[in-house]
């Protein structure tokens, strides 16, 4: 019989952070599940440890891909090998907190409705140290798909990581879209938000790895991020159902801006000139971009004096 759930991790040289995701995920109290893992051709040690776990962990299906098919064919690749009816992604470097699993599913369980389950995320270090927690709502709560597209579309990825999330497989067929190599997560939540609605569940169900080496962080410095963000709202910001008052216009413009200035060192002149006339304001970044720029360094040097 299929599983219940299938529990997927994508991987390319994850070596120092792997061990730790696969651990979290055989020591939770849910069991029927199956944790499938696909390596992107690791130049480390990850296969060789896979290999070794699977003598003591019969759970784990264990794919290689002959070539590199980069993140988004590695997500999608953990798609076509899953064989049960709820999908759990976990980032190599992420690990699961206890009992995860289970509260996702009965989420799922609880309301056909429900498209996306998102749990709150405890931001970790390097070292695994916490450092922030994030959640999309305070309280445990149902909220209608489309109300969430427009939040995250004039704002930010409100939803969170791939590791956040539990979502049902009959509702992902399409696949994550190759063409949005930085924020493929999030426009496969928007997917599947307009076919149901979200549960928000306050509870932390995982940890989020944050450090200066991992892609995600390169790709915000470099700037590539930027061109994701104005490729998603080319493709939900003109659907029948998108709020798109002044107000949010604007607001979306002053992020966009403020994006360009945190990514100012990697865009030359052209680039950032393109970008500022095409989705923001040159005028928002000139003169309101290097005051909040320095408020929000305030900001953040108070709240880690405040522990």
């Amino acid at each position: 019989m299929s599983p219940k759930i299938s529990v997927c991790i994508p991987v390319r040289n994850g070596g120092d952070f792997l061990p730790l995701a696969v651990d979290s995920v055989l020591q939770q109290s849910f069991e029927d599940y199956e944790l499938i893992i696909v390596d992107n051709c690791s130049t480390d040690g990850t296969v060789k440890w896979v290999q070794e776990k699977l003598s003591t962990a019969p759970r784990i299906r264990f794919y290689q891909n002959a070539t590199n098919i980069g993140l988004v064919g590695n997500f999608n690749a953990c798609l076509g090998y899953a064989q049960g009816g709820y999908i759990k992604f976990l980032c190599a470097d992420d690990f699961l907190l206890p009992e995860s699993i289970r509260r996702m599913s009965d989420a799922l369980d609880a309301d056909s409705d429900v498209a996306l389950v998102v749990g709150g995320r405890r931001l970790v270090d390097e070292k695994g140290a916490p450092t922030a927690p994030l959640r999309y709502a305070a309280e445990n709560a149902k909220v209608p798909g489309i109300q969430v597209i427009n939040r995250c579309l004039f704002g930010k990825n409100y939803i969170g990581e791939p590791s956040a999330v539990m979502f049902r497989k009959n509702m992902a067929h399409r696949g994550f879209q190759e063409s949005l190599p930085q924020l493929m997560d999030l426009e496969m939540w928007f997917h599947l938000l307009e076919q149901g609605a979200m549960i928000s569940l306050a509870d932390d169900v995982c940890a989020i790895r944050q450090y200066s080496g991992q892609m995600s962080q390169q790709n915000i410095k470099s700037g590539a991020l930027i061109d994701d963000n104005v490729r998603l709202f080319d493709a939900y910001g003109n659907k029948p159902y998108i709020r798109n008052t002044w107000m949010n216009r604007t607001s979306r413009k002053i992020r966009i801006a403020y994006r360009v200035w945190m990514c100012r060192d990697a865009l030359n002149t052209a680039k950032r000139n393109q970008i500022l006339t095409a989705s923001s304001s040159k005028i928002f970044y000139y003169t309101m971009m290097p005051m909040l720029a320095g408020m929000l360094t305030m900001w953040r040097k108070a709240r880690l004096l405040r522990g």
